[in-house]
């Protein structure tokens, strides 16, 4: 076996984890409004993913190559799902619309540790409570599960949110 055949998967690999795991930074750049430097991001992650496939189609039957590209792949989103985990915060907030069982969706929501601002609102039905609550989005699935069993026709509408100062927020310790 050459050196080449050993050594061109290896490098495959990295440079698609590289370009998948950039291509997640300049995602989230873009989202952010910083497009100047999502577009150059953007040069360096199509550069490398177009050169990594002209290799991998000049060998062919490089099956190691195609492998190292698909665990490349793979690898630079497992990456990328830690990068945007280490800088966006993805606290999300929440507002609760329900007709008859707002005092019950509230309380229970309080009971399990979130915190849940209240104030009225005019609907084309008449006033109505709504109901707001800021967590992280991993406490989403938990927060709908509590809703939906109150009222399952509850009205859930929910957002990211950027630039936080002070407050309570569930599952959050001052500072983070």
């Amino acid at each position: 076996m050459e050196i080449g055949n050993i050594l061109w998967p290896i490098i495959i690999f990295f440079a698609i984890t590289v370009a998948v795991s950039i291509g997640t930074l300049r995602l989230i750049l873009m989202v952010r409004g910083q497009r100047f430097l999502s577009i150059i991001i953007g040069f360096f992650e199509a550069s490398i993913g177009i050169a990594a496939i002209a290799k991998i189609i000049r060998d062919v039957s490089g099956i190691y190559s195609i492998l190292a590209y698909g665990a490349g792949f793979a690898t630079g989103l497992f990456i990328g799902m830690v990068i945007s985990d280490k800088i966006s915060k993805n606290i999300m907030s929440t507002n609760i619309i329900s007709n008859k069982f707002h005092t019950e969706i509230e309380e229970v929501l309080r009971e399990n540790g979130f915190g849940v601002t209240s104030f009225y609102g005019n609907g084309k039905d008449g006033n109505l409570k709504i109901l707001n609550v800021i967590c992280r989005n991993t406490k989403l699935i938990m927060l709908n599960k509590i809703v939906c069993g109150q009222d399952p026709g509850a009205f859930l509408v929910t957002h990211r949110l950027e630039g936080l100062r002070g407050g309570f927020f569930y599952d959050m310790k001052p500072g983070r």
